[in-house]
């Protein structure tokens, strides 16, 4: 079995997702979870994680999904290996990141872990007193670039934030840390912040024990 990783665009209406998976079932595909990631202005944003039998019918079923009126495909990625479970996920993170016995190993553990799940482009944290990056993973923007997406997120709501879609930040607040993540392609949609928010947020109480 070959797994993708589908986001799609597709109008807030009643049918419009079971068209799409009408589609994939059409091909062989098999929808084996759902998982929605914005809905804004009449639009929904769904991730669908997709099992085919044979990779090369993957084409195919790019164009049985562009047959449903009004759906855009935003990305398809390939995984390899089980499909991820979000919330299984996220229980694995923080089981980790709570069993580190140094705050240098949990903030490098989060950065990993992060971009990892997002499938990011990079990830860092920065102290917010002297505007050091204290660890990272992945391709790091120029420096003045991150430390003004970290200034952005000082100012209110004190949670996560976005930046054209491209970058989303979260606090630290207990560390006095800040968390940077930036993605390319496709756009960091609303859930994926609030994921970005929610592990932030674990690894900061990580950080008081270790206080």
């Amino acid at each position: 079995m070959f797994n993708y990783l589908i986001r799609v665009q597709l109008p807030d209406r009643p049918g419009a997702l079971g068209a799409v998976a009408s589609r994939i079932g059409s091909v062989g595909g098999d929808v084996v979870s759902i998982e929605i990631l914005q809905r804004d202005g009449g639009v929904v944003v769904d991730e669908l994680g997709v099992g085919l039998r044979v990779d090369h019918l993957i084409d195919l079923l790019r164009d049985e999904i562009l047959e449903v009126d009004g759906v855009v495909i935003e990305s398809v990625r390939p995984v390899d290996g089980a499909l991820p479970d979000r919330h299984t996920e996220l229980l694995e993170v923080a089981t980790e990141l709570f069993k580190q016995d140094s705050s240098t190993g949990l903030l490098e553990h989060l950065t990993v872990r992060v971009c990892r799940s997002l499938a990011a482009n990079y990830s860092a944290v920065l102290d917010t007193d002297a505007w050091r990056v204290a660890a990272s993973h992945g391709d790091l923007p120029e420096p003045d670039k991150l430390t003004a997406v970290a200034l952005q997120a000082m100012s209110p709501p004190p949670d996560a934030v976005e930046m054209d879609g491209t970058v989303a930040t979260a606090l630290l607040v207990s560390a006095d840390l800040i968390l940077v993540v930036g993605r390319i392609h496709p756009v960091l949609r609303d859930r994926e912040r609030q994921w970005i928010s929610i592990m932030a947020e674990l690894a900061d109480h990580g950080w008081q024990e270790l206080a």
